[in-house]
């Protein structure tokens, strides 16, 4: 008898063992949670159909719940969505009503995570993300008509591809007047953004746009890229178009050196933040290729510092919208394959460097800045001879892209993009670009502009070359 009641006391002790056990370690498997909200607002009252709402992060999409068709109030009036748990963690979009948006939303124990979701026709509008209570607030002024919206317009750049406002939602954006045939202020605007680049993630665009469109086409634009090394957008478009471009901006379309010099901080929903009128302070020196262009006006404008503002408070403008924030995981995401031939004829595809680290770099024979840095990548990929450089001519001269690698003896693999859709699949905006691609086929980063062993030292680390 007492052997049995021993046996029942360990019988019963092990079973408390266990069901202790089975509940600690589903708390321990269980994730942490924080609480989100998800709000709607609009411009004017609107209405948005049922759908769900999920957040994506590296896991995947995620759930979060489900709301019934609604009314949507005008801005800063707002409607709740959602209400839910969700694990703790950044998760980089959301998606409701059939469409996706990019959106750093960081889920905490500890404090309540908002996101409003602006409404037009119906529908979550682009780049009508805010996630955060001080975006949150950003997003209710700027929808109930405290800040100018930038308009709807559609321009070339200097490849002629179409360019609209959809192409700056979601990113940041600086936006300059210029025209080519200017002497005065456009070569020292230009300077200015040879040091913006410098300093600037790849997420903030830059912008020149014209105000001679009768004399800057997108050929003209793209040689003026060339000569001095621009790896950032150009704007031209017909007369009327561009006119309404500049409108919000009070600047006239005009040739010669008479235009209103004016650059402008747009965020990341399409907002003007900040205005700069005159001529900035570029430090007193230009790149030579851009002094040349100075006339005795522009020269006296270099000198005396234009109108005392200059990099470091358009940086300021940038860091108050949050433009000067880093992306977080540096993935973004697996680089788009494709095939080219190379410049004797053989078809080259990404896919055939599968688990192989690649640095795929883009580039004209009329880039000056293209010509200066490719020794410097052959040096390089002779080092690391398990890393692959493809280096990619854009929209060129195949007889002068041939001259151009054997003059300077490239033995890497040189590509051939004529119509320049690949350039378009990577969505390369100026030239040079370099794209660091790891191994398993995602995209690490890349650099605008034109690179050396120091910068390219910490990518080629960073894809396992």
């Amino acid at each position: 008898m007492r052997t049995y009641l021993r046996w029942l006391q360990v019988a019963a002790l092990s079973l408390a063992v266990a069901i202790a056990a089975a509940f600690f370690a589903r708390l321990l498997l269980s994730p942490a949670t924080g609480e989100i909200v998800v709000l709607a607002s609009a411009r004017q009252p609107d209405r948005i159909g049922a759908s769900t709402v999920e957040l994506h992060s590296a896991s995947g999409w995620l759930r979060l719940g489900d709301f019934n068709a609604t009314g949507v109030p005008a801005a800063p009036g707002t409607a709740t969505l959602v209400g839910a748990k969700a694990p703790i963690g950044t998760y980089d979009a959301i998606r409701l009503g059939g469409r996706s948006f990019p959106a750093t939303i960081s889920v905490r124990k500890t404090a309540l995570e908002t996101v409003l979701v602006a409404v037009s026709q119906g529908l979550p509008a682009a780049g009508g993300v805010y996630a955060g209570g001080e975006s949150v607030s950003l997003g209710l002024n700027e929808l109930s008509g405290q800040m100018k919206a930038m308009p709807d317009f559609a321009l070339v750049d200097q490849f002629g591809r179409s360019f609209t406002r959809d192409s700056i939602l979601g990113h940041d954006a600086i936006v300059a007047a210029f025209h080519t045939t200017c002497r005065e202020s456009c070569p020292i605007y230009t300077g200015l953004f040879l040091q913006l680049r410098r300093e600037l993630p790849a997420s903030v665009l830059l912008v020149e746009a014209t105000t001679d469109p009768w004399t800057d086409t997108p050929q003209v634009l793209r040689d003026y890229a060339g000569r001095i090394g621009a790896s950032w957008t150009f704007l031209t478009g017909d007369p009327a178009a561009l006119r309404e471009f500049w409108k919000p901006f009070d600047v006239e379309l005009s040739t010669g050196d008479v235009h209103r010099s004016t650059l402008a901080v747009i965020d990341s929903h399409g907002y003007i933040r900040s205005y700069y009128l005159g001529t900035p302070d570029v430090g007193g020196q230009l790149a030579p290729e851009l002094a040349q262009l100075l006339n005795d006006d522009g020269e006296q404008l270099l000198r005396s510092h234009g109108s005392g503002w200059g990099l470091p408070q358009v940086l300021d403008s940038l860091r108050t919208i949050g433009g000067l924030r880093q992306p977080g995981s540096g993935d973004q995401g697996p680089a788009p394959d494709f095939a080219l031939s190379t410049l004797d004829g053989r078809s080259v595809s990404l896919s055939d460097f599968r688990r192989r680290p690649v640095v795929i770099n883009f580039w004209a024979t009329y880039c000056m800045p293209c010509r200066r840095e490719m020794p410097m990548l052959q040096r390089v990929a002779n080092a690391h001879p398990t890393m692959v450089l493809l280096l990619i001519d854009e929209r060129d001269d195949r007889g002068a892209a041939t001259s151009f690698a054997k003059d300077l003896d490239i033995s890497a693999t040189v590509l051939f993009d004529s119509d320049g859709k690949v350039g378009d699949l990577y969505q390369v905006g100026g030239l040079p670009t370099t794209v660091f691609v790891r191994s398993d086929g995602s995209i690490e980063g890349r650099y605008l502009g034109e690179t050396n062993e120091q910068i390219l030292g910490p990518h080629i680390s960073a894809i396992g070359a």
